[in-house]
């Protein structure tokens, strides 16, 4: 097994984000928040789907009201994540600001 020479490794460099004092800025801010809570929505709707919630709701209403089970999950997920989920959309954010930020210095 390799084991990395970690003296070697170069560090990172320390990005600072941007400003949100101007009008660019707050719109790239709002667009990058709503872009992590949708991410957020989106995985609470897939683990949500596969612990079966979906299944669970609708079983013994037919195959009519399982149709709808999927709808209901995915609600149900960005309900969450507009109450502040499970915390994914803040680390996302803000790595989503410093990539966006580094983009911007290189």
């Amino acid at each position: 097994m390799l084991v990395p020479d970690l003296n070697s490794l170069t560090p990172l460099k320390t990005v600072k984000p941007t400003p949100e004092s101007t009008v660019a800025g707050a719109k790239d801010t709002a667009a990058l928040k709503e872009v992590a809570k949708d991410f957020e929505a989106a995985f609470i709707a897939q683990m949500l789907t596969h612990s079966g919630l979906a299944e669970s709701l609708t079983s013994g209403e037919g195959k009519m009201a399982s149709a709808f089970g999927s709808f209901y999950v995915e609600q149900l997920a960005e309900r969450m994540a507009d109450q502040g989920g499970i915390g994914m959309a803040d680390s996302i954010y803000r790595q989503l600001e410093r990539y966006g930020a580094a983009g911007e210095t290189s």
